[in-house]
């Protein structure tokens, strides 16, 4: 029997990652408001390092990057909170974060790790170069085995190890396919050829930097709390933090794309600062102290739990009971964020087992089949203008590689198909499980989103009536379209066998570039800029204005006038 997205466990597997509590939950993310220390009012503090306005953790978060990654600089935080107020939630969404830009991922070393990753006590190793040697074999795991960058930085870190390890031993490192055997091997070859972990890792940076200026550091580290026993191991993983701190401040000037975050309770991040007066001076400030949860905040969590339930589940008999005894939920306003997840997320997990446990996501209830259509007629447009090309009727429930879209849509030359279009619609907010299903099915059918040769790229295209912001950009990047439900679909093309109308509107995803100087006439986007444009989108299709300004480094200036355009009709993508 065909896989039937409908029919799989979203909202269930949703609603016990919920009720866990634990790590990073985009589906319920919300944003957490931002105010300077010392000031009135609720939410969370911290202080932008590059002057820029922030009001809530996105923009905390964002700016930290775009201080290092963008303007160059060195960033240093402290996360602060109590126990369960979100303080691996927000490292593992800085480092979400990274993902989301090609110049960032394709341009980095993100390590994230906990503290308790490192042997505490025991042999004959100090703490301090034990957690340097953890740090650096992440490091060249990413550096030898990253796909992501460029052969130039794999080159020069082989260079590096072959300065300081036998050839074998660079061959071994090399070749291992797997970090845990990477990181033993790389620990007990480390240890014997390199004297001065510090200037080491340094030497790294400096040398990555050198070929590839834009590259960056980032260290997320966690659990500071697991040291609070081990008085030797705080002492030196604060030595290890304020070298690294005093030397980029120092002998860099701040200038120095790495980025560092320390995570750990209110109480141990206090006194990790308070006992010594050079980190005390230098980054004593530099904390993001998170409020453990306001009611305002659970009560927004709540309401994307229940939306969803809402939208799945809505028109079934028992559905009004359940909505109820969901409504009726009471909680303790007195608890964290991860005390009210799993006390919630419990809640509603046995409301659902108890009245939907068997039942099916009810069919989508939006113009799908238009939207799909009317996307199809618009990103096909430049071949539907030409002889031979049709496109084919929209069908619903389309079985292909074991699997049932929502919607399937061709584009035929004299009859037969060269590209085709897939959507998948809900009635709720999208899950990121959404999105990890629908991306193994597109795999399943060999999806083509890419043009070459004349050849149109296949579309895809998800359908809810919203998406959070990470989860859009994860889309973007995997080249599927969001389109929100209930937007009326454009009259773009009447019938392509007959002849045609096209639309006013530039497509600049299809236009050539004697059209797209028209396009960005009066932007002040040049003819390098566009040449390096049609460069871009021989590998992507751009569907938003953010990640085309974000590829080609607009200024406010030229993102302004794009966004005049826009709403004018006069380009579109």
């Amino acid at each position: 029997m065909p896989e039937d997205a409908g029919k799989k466990r979203f909202i269930k597997d949703f609603l016990q990652q919920v009720k866990s509590g634990a790590g990073f939950i985009d589906d319920i993310r919300i944003e957490r408001v931002v105010r300077p220390p010392g000031s009135d009012g609720e939410g969370s503090t911290a202080r932008s390092l590059s002057g820029r306005q922030i009001s809530n953790i996105t923009q905390l978060l964002e700016d930290d990057l775009k201080h290092t990654f963008d303007d160059g600089f060195f960033t240093f935080r402290f996360v602060a909170a109590l126990v369960g107020s979100g303080k691996t939630s927000l490292l593992t969404y800085l480092h979400e974060l990274t993902k989301t830009k090609p110049t960032y991922e394709n341009h980095s070393v993100v390590v994230q790790f906990q503290l308790s990753d490192i042997q505490m006590g025991g042999g004959s190793q100090s703490f301090i170069d034990k957690l340097y040697c953890h740090i650096l074999a992440d490091t060249f795991w990413q550096l030898l085995h990253n796909v992501n960058l460029s052969p130039s930085v794999k080159n020069v870190a082989e260079g590096i190890l072959s300065d300081y390890l036998d050839k074998s031993e660079v061959a071994q490192l090399k070749a291992a396919s797997k970090l845990m055997p990477f990181r033993n091997k790389f620990k007990h070859y480390i240890i014997n050829g390199v004297y001065g972990f510090e200037e080491f890792l340094f030497e790294v940076v400096s040398s990555i930097s050198a070929i590839d200026p834009r590259f960056s550091f980032v260290y997320l580290t966690d659990e500071l709390d697991v040291l609070e026993r081990f008085n030797n191991e705080i002492q030196e993983t604060r030595l290890l933090f304020k070298q690294l701190i005093r030397r980029a401040f120092q002998a860099f000037k701040s200038k120095i794309r790495l980025l560092i975050y320390l995570v750990g309770t209110s109480g141990n991040v206090g006194s990790f600062i308070a006992e010594d007066d050079v980190i005390k001076s230098l980054v004593g400030d530099l904390v993001i102290n998170l409020n453990k949860g306001y009611s305002n905040e659970f009560d927004l969590i709540k309401a994307k739990i229940a939306e969803r339930i809402k939208g799945a589940y809505k028109g079934y008999k028992d559905f009004n009971q359940a909505w109820q005894e969901i409504q009726d939920i009471r909680l303790n306003p007195a608890n964290t964020l991860r005390e009210f997840c799993q006390e919630y997320g419990s809640a509603v997990l046995e409301i659902h087992e108890r009245y939907f446990s068997e039942a099916p996501e009810q069919l989508f209830e939006g113009n799908a089949r238009e939207l799909v259509e009317a996307e199809c007629k618009q990103q096909w447009g430049s071949y539907l203008s030409r002889y031979a090309y049709t496109l084919s009727a929209v069908s619903t429930t389309t079985v292909l590689a074991g699997h049932a879209f929502d919607s399937c849509v061709e584009l035929l030359h004299n009859g037969s198909p060269i590209a085709r279009a897939f959507g998948e619609a809900k009635n709720y907010e999208l899950l990121s499980g959404h999105l990890q299903t629908f991306e193994e099915w597109l795999q399943d059918v060999k999806f083509k989103p890419s043009s070459s040769d004349d050849h149109p790229p296949d579309l895809a295209f998800m359908i809810a009536p919203s998406c959070p912001s990470l989860l859009h950009r994860k889309l973007e990047l995997k080249n599927i379209q969001f389109i929100k439900s209930g937007k009326v679909p454009p009259t773009l093309i009447p019938d392509p066998t007959s002849r045609l109308r096209l639309p006013t509107a530039i497509n600049i995803n299809k236009a050539d570039k004697a059209l797209l100087i028209i396009a960005f006439k009066g932007t002040r986007v040049n003819k390098t800029t566009i040449d390096k444009f049609i460069t871009f989108r021989q590998r992507k299709s751009y569907i938003h204005l953010e990640s085309l300004a974000s590829d080609l480094k607009f200024t406010d200036a030229v993102i302004k006038k794009l966004q005049e355009k826009l709403d004018k009709g006069e380009i579109c993508f």
